[in-house]
């Protein structure tokens, strides 16, 4: 699919007040086996500092899926169903209201487009879509496609131990991607599905030199910590067999 150029503006301020709004609201990842290590899982807690782009090494370099005719026309579909389902409302589908959170939402958006990835109960954890992207997909740093899974680390602290250093707390879908390299995405943020930016290649800057958004900011700051943007707590994109997926009869992936 190609790239679309997106030209509006996004408002710094308003972005800082989203973030301070709902700081408090957070996906909640459940241990899961992956087939890759995470550069964070089995670290012991309080014994590393968060890591920041760009000093950090990333085994996530698959190639990426050789997308067919059929492949296309779903990630279209989920790039529709991503945009459609920005707002205040939590997605139903098929009589499963899908969990109003960010793992919720991303697995809501593909119930939408005819992809299940979850036992029906609308309730996968952001660690058990990656695991699902693992088992047989593409995990990557770079070259993103419509439809794919976008995660973070550290965003909050997900295991209660005072600080943030939690692999995958977040998870969003991949609406677009613009002409400069900028990711369009939506997730769950407080208390409404937005769509939001990321730019892997300008990690840190917040808007670019005409003043077009390149990055949200995704964890405020606390204490001595700075804010930080999605570009700095970025992973990995995440791109599922699509055609397998879709045509499975029954979902590989536990809710919990």
């Amino acid at each position: 699919m190609s790239r679309i150029r997106h030209p509006e503006n996004v408002s710094v301020i308003a972005a800082v007040v989203v973030v301070v709004a709902v700081v408090g609201s957070a996906c909640a990842p459940v241990a899961t086996q992956t087939r890759r290590q995470h550069p964070l899982f089995g670290a012991e807690a309080g014994q590393h500092e968060p890591r920041t782009m760009p000093s950090w090494r990333s085994p996530f370099d698959d190639a990426m899926p050789n997308d067919g005719a059929e492949e296309t026309m779903l990630r279209e579909r989920l790039a529709a169903a991503a945009a459609a389902s920005v707002g205040d409302r939590p997605i139903v589908v098929g009589g499963v209201r899908y969990r109003f959170d960010c793992s919720g939402v991303a697995a809501g958006i593909y119930a939408k487009a005819g992809v299940p990835v979850d036992d029906g109960t609308g309730a996968p954890s952001a660690r058990a879509l990656y695991a699902l992207v693992a088992q047989g997909g593409s995990l990557r740093r770079d070259h993103p496609l419509p439809g794919d899974f976008v995660f973070f680390d550290n965003t909050y602290d997900a295991n209660g131990n005072g600080v943030r250093d939690d692999p995958l707390s977040h998870v969003g879908v991949v609406q677009k991607v613009l002409d400069d390299g900028t990711v369009v995405f939506v997730h769950r943020i407080g208390d409404k599905i937005v769509r939001w930016r990321l730019n892997p290649k300008r990690p840190r800057d917040r808007a670019d030199e005409k003043g077009n958004a390149l990055n949200h900011y995704l964890r405020v700051a606390e204490g001595a910590t700075p804010a930080l943007l999605t570009g700095e707590l970025f992973v990995a994109f995440g791109s599922l067999d699509l055609r397998q997926t879709a045509g499975r009869q029954k979902p590989r992936l536990a809710a919990r």
